[in-house]
């Protein structure tokens, strides 16, 4: 009888354990069914309406193909479908202006708030500010900025971005400028900061 039971009980654990492990994979492996958000979708699309593409770089972006995780540069979360980074970054930054992304950021970004990393680095936004709504993505973990023309002040309210651990706004063309790092101080996960190369602080006592 008890040897009965032991086998029984044995094998409930390995019933248990198989179902534990499947689960676990499951989650490793996530759900390839699903795709991404409608609306989220739409806001990629409105971004590159608003982007000059010279090399193609953004030529999987098309309405026809329903699925944006699929396309380059949007990575997703494999079972909500909502988008997680946008590597944006100019591959061929020696290359000239052929590579690069020329233009605006449309306000359409704001709709991805599941958003942790953002590289639009060295591309050409020509001169345009560092659009103040960033800061609202709340988060963020990664924003690379760097080498990608912005001009003018930065915007307080990147320090908004509590969760950010890297922050890269070098490499500029155009002269940045800050009216206060107090900012800086909203930002305590920071690992990595650069602000190198035509950084001009506005007022020295507000710091």
């Amino acid at each position: 009888m008890k040897s009965t039971v032991g086998v029984f009980v044995a094998l409930l654990f390995l019933e248990l354990f198989t179902l534990v492990t499947m689960i676990n994979i499951s989650f490793c492996i996530g759900n390839p069914n699903v795709g991404c958000v409608d609306n989220e979708r739409q806001a990629l699309l409105k971004l590159k309406q608003d982007l000059s593409d010279p090399s193609n770089r953004l030529a999987s972006w098309n309405i026809g193909d329903g699925d944006c995780c699929a396309w380059d540069g949007v990575v997703c979360n494999n079972f909500t479908g909502h988008v997680l980074q946008l590597n944006l970054g100019n591959p061929n930054p020696n290359y000239g202006t052929g590579s690069k992304l020329v233009g605006k950021i449309n306000p359409s970004l704001f709709d991805l708030k599941h958003l942790i990393h953002l590289d639009l680095s060295d591309n050409d936004f020509q001169g345009i500010q560092i659009p103040s709504y960033l800061g609202s993505l709340k988060n963020l973990r990664y924003l690379n900025l760097s080498g990608a023309e912005f001009a003018g002040v930065i915007p307080h309210q990147l320090g908004n971005i509590s969760n950010l651990q890297y922050l890269d706004l070098s490499k500029s063309y155009y002269e940045l400028q800050v009216e206060s790092i107090s900012w800086l101080s909203g930002l305590s996960f920071l690992e990595h900061l650069d602000l190198s190369l035509w950084l001009t602080l506005l007022n020295p006592l507000m710091v």
